[in-house]
């Protein structure tokens, strides 16, 4: 379980230094657009699973006056439209919470849950169900905490169920059993269906004697075949999330993790059918991620705007190309989202913010607006950042105008992964700017500030300046109005690729006529090799598939040929083609 404080609150309306303006809604952002459709189930906790007959079970907990928690079973067969109460999970005297559900190929549903008799008795209990939700009967403990361990109030909590592809069952747990470790994630296998389960093994161990608590995990299998584990880490700034990976679901390396950006205290992870990776959390931010849990961004704005808050969301696919993120807000509920195609990034991609919103900008902390064509960042006294464009960008040139009206800096952001709000430098990537101390600076952001060169330059109040930074490989240069020459030189090879965005750091700033010109478009690379034909093209996002027809106006078939990393993007060979007339292309979700 986790604690933290919640954030604040920005108002609608914002007043500052001069500026006045009703403050415009983020976005959207992302590859999802939110509905105004919610569905309202009651209770708290809440977790659904998808059947094989298109319906879904919703499992929630309820909290009578007076008496023991218990959980509520109930079925929609309008995709959680709508939904029907079939049975209740009671045990006589004990606290039931953290119920969830797996679905198993034989048709057979789990249900798991934390059990307890405060500082007496802690139990994980699984029961079964053969008719789709109606009854329950019980059918094992994974694990259990009796005696003394238990009068000292250490527990178990927040099971989690995912069936390997070879139909084994594994379980992950919080454990506070365990001498010298506050908490720690635990794992079990089962090859019955759940009957009986194999021995403890620990999936997130922290350090021996430590304060960090990590826990709450949920596990999901993506497209390249891994399996990725998300987890809070208590003591860890704000119950930080983190992510392992592992290829069998069942072994996982050491140590604490990756850090998820913008993420804090009780996670839920769900791949979805085009391979795209979601996360949400108690930050009620909703992340994706293009490249397989690798790096993320943040949708804009979110399903549910509530802050910080005790809500233990949950992300399912309920369509093709829907969504829903269940929370609990005023009891459970349940909104819903679009999927959108992924952009087809035109080139020059160009911003000039002409249409009064910032569509396909996500903002990471800080003050926004959008008046008379401008961006503006009102950010004295604070920081913040706002990011657009491909994750995937690498070589090109990126051009804006710029204006500081008060003391600070301000520039663009570049080949930049994983933003965050945390910190003025939370993102990974580079920083071109200007400081009204008199000077141009290049850096490199990772968590933390590492200057890479500066230089003097005049840089007044309430003067338009022209910023412009060239990439190609290692080398980037930094250009001041138009200069034929640049400014700042650097190579550096931590950063390959990544969004664009506008920064700036205890100020407020504009920018105007945004533009990235693609030096390495996504297209399609072919040449004929005594294996075949080789098929390469630039890295992108997971969404992107090379397909092949016989026509050019026929239906094109995803290639069944492995695509493996090449020195710079995809690669696949096809073996003996002889076919004359055969198309390829790529083809994103």
């Amino acid at each position: 379980m986790c604690s933290t404080n919640p954030g604040g609150v920005v108002g609608a309306w914002l007043v500052f230094l001069g500026w006045a303006w009703t403050g415009v809604h983020a976005g959207p952002a992302g590859p999802v657009t939110w509905t105004d459709e919610v569905v309202e189930l009651g209770g708290g906790w809440g977790r659904m699973v998808a059947l094989g007959n298109g319906g879904w079970i919703a499992v929630t907990t309820r909290y009578p006056a007076d008496t023991n928690s218990y959980l509520r079973i109930s079925r929609s067969t309008d995709r959680a439209r709508t939904w029907t109460t079939l049975a209740e999970v009671r045990e006589a005297g004990r606290t039931l919470d953290n119920g969830e559900l797996v679905w198993l190929p034989d048709g057979t549903l789990l249900l798991a849950m934390r059990s307890l008799i405060p500082n007496q008795s802690y139990r994980l209990p699984v029961y079964a169900s053969h008719d789709g939700g109606r009854t329950w009967s019980y059918r094992s403990t994974v694990d259990a905490i009796e005696g003394e361990t238990a009068r000292q109030g250490r527990g178990l909590w927040e099971p989690d169920f995912w069936v390997l592809e070879d139909g084994r069952l594994v379980v992950t747990y919080s454990n506070e059993k365990h001498s010298g470790y506050s908490q720690l994630i635990s794992l079990r296998v089962s090859h019955d269906s759940g009957v009986s389960w194999g021995p403890e093994s620990w999936a997130v161990t922290p350090p021996r004697g430590s304060n960090l608590r990590p826990g709450m995990s949920q596990m999901t299998r993506l497209a390249n075949g891994d399996y990725l584990l998300a987890y809070e880490v208590v003591n860890s700034g704000r119950a930080d999330v983190h992510v392992k990976f592992s290829p069998d679901g069942v072994t996982w390396p050491a140590g604490p993790g990756e850090r998820v950006p913008c993420q804090h205290c009780g996670p839920f992870v769900s791949a979805l059918a085009n391979g795209l990776v979601f996360v949400s959390s108690c930050e009620n931010v909703v992340s994706f991620s293009e490249d397989f849990g690798r790096t993320w961004q943040k949708v804009d704005p979110p399903a549910w705007d509530l802050g910080y808050a005790h809500s233990w969301p949950a992300i399912y696919q309920t369509g093709t190309n829907e969504v829903a993120v269940m929370v609990v807000h005023q009891g459970v509920r349940v909104r819903f989202g679009h999927l959108q195609p992924r952009p087809r990034w035109p080139n020059p991609w160009t911003a000039t913010f002409d249409d009064g919103t910032d569509r396909g900008w996500a903002r990471y902390g800080g003050r926004f607006a959008v008046q008379d064509g401008r961006y503006l960042l009102s950010n004295a006294g604070t920081f913040g950042m706002a990011m657009a464009g491909d994750g995937f960008w690498s070589d090109g040139t990126l051009e804006a105008e710029l204006r500081l009206t008060s003391p600070g800096n301000a520039g663009l952001m570049f080949r930049t992964t994983n933003p965050d709000y945390e910190g003025p430098d939370h993102a990974f990537g580079y920083y071109a700017g200007l400081d009204t101390a008199g000077l141009v600076v290049l850096g490199r952001m990772n968590n933390a500030w590492t200057l890479l060169t500066n230089r003097p330059v005049a840089v007044s109040l309430n003067t338009w300046y022209r910023l412009k930074v060239t990439l190609e490989g290692p080398r980037i240069r930094v250009y001041v109005n138009n200069s034929s020459l640049p400014q700042l030189v650097v190579e550096d090879f931590h950063f390959a690729r990544g969004q664009i965005g506008v920064r700036a750091f205890q100020c407020n700033a504009e920018f105007d006529n945004l533009r990235f010109t693609n030096a390495v478009p996504l297209r399609l690379n072919y040449r004929r090799t005594p294996a075949g034909l080789d098929l390469d093209w630039p890295w992108t996002g997971v969404t992107v598939r090379l397909v092949s027809s016989p026509a050019v106006d026929a239906p094109g078939l995803p290639v069944v040929f492995p695509v493996v990393p090449g020195e710079r993007g995809w690669r696949v060979t096809v073996p003996g083609l002889e076919e004359s007339g055969r198309f390829f292309w790529l083809d994103a979700d």
